[in-house]
């Protein structure tokens, strides 16, 4: 197997070596089947007692299985296990992101609060599982509303929240959220049944109605419940 050392970086582990006696790091390694692999060499400089080099030990490690693990770690630490969306853990990185960037391009960005009305109604008469199947798919149609610089996140439950980047006019999130509204109150199929159900959705903008995150999200959830309390 061929190392996937570049020129410079082969320089810099053996001047470590020769100053330090000893190097490890994470490389790019070869298989005979031409794949590439990570892998954990730790190359050290075995001396004599008075001090003289006699050999180079080096050890391999394939650490493709590590890697494997820590992609999966960082997978449920940012994404919901249910529908694939961000997780509200992801969405505050990128809402944080995109009011850092709002502020230095001058843009506007929108913030929609999605609660499925009768959900609870369905979940309770038909089991989880047709509940779990039901978010499934309103998570499905809901990123079929959004643009492709937006984010839809799972915020818990049956709460959706879509972080919309550069709209030039509030009147943007009010159209995605007509359009997201007419998607789920459409009926589900599922399990030979037609479920019916809708969504109340609380919008908020982007410096407007608030400065921060944190009042993004609450000024969109009373919006939301608001929006909920008008229809009920």
């Amino acid at each position: 197997m061929s190392q996937n050392l570049s020129r410079g970086s082969d320089t810099l582990v053996w001047s470590s070596v020769m100053q330090n006696g000893y190097w490890s790091g994470e490389i790019w390694n070869r298989r005979k089947d031409g794949s590439v692999f990570p892998e954990w060499p730790s190359i050290a400089a075995i001396k004599s007692d008075e001090g003289v080099l006699k050999e180079y030990v080096a050890v391999f490690s394939d650490i493709t299985k590590h890697k494997q693990d820590e992609e999966k770690i960082r997978y449920q630490a940012n994404f919901d296990a249910l529908t694939g969306l961000p997780n509200r853990t992801l969405l505050s990185d990128r809402l944080a992101q995109s009011i850092l960037s709002a502020n230095r391009e001058n843009w506007k960005l929108g913030l929609l609060f999605v609660d499925l009305d009768q959900f609870k109604v369905v979940n309770d008469t038909f089991g989880h599982v047709v509940g779990d199947e039901l978010l499934q798919q309103v998570a499905e149609r809901i990123r079929e509303c959004e643009r492709e610089v937006d984010t839809v996140a799972r915020f818990g439950g049956d709460e959706f929240v879509i972080l919309l980047q550069d709209i030039s006019d509030p009147e943007v999130a009010v159209a995605i959220s007509t359009k997201i509204i007419e998607a789920v109150t459409d009926p589900f199929r599922l399990y030979e049944r037609d479920i019916f159900i809708g969504a109340s959705i609380g919008i908020t903008v982007y410096p407007e109605d608030a400065g921060t995150a944190d009042a993004l999200l609450r000024n969109a959830d009373m919006a939301m419940y608001q929006a909920k309390g008008a229809w009920s």
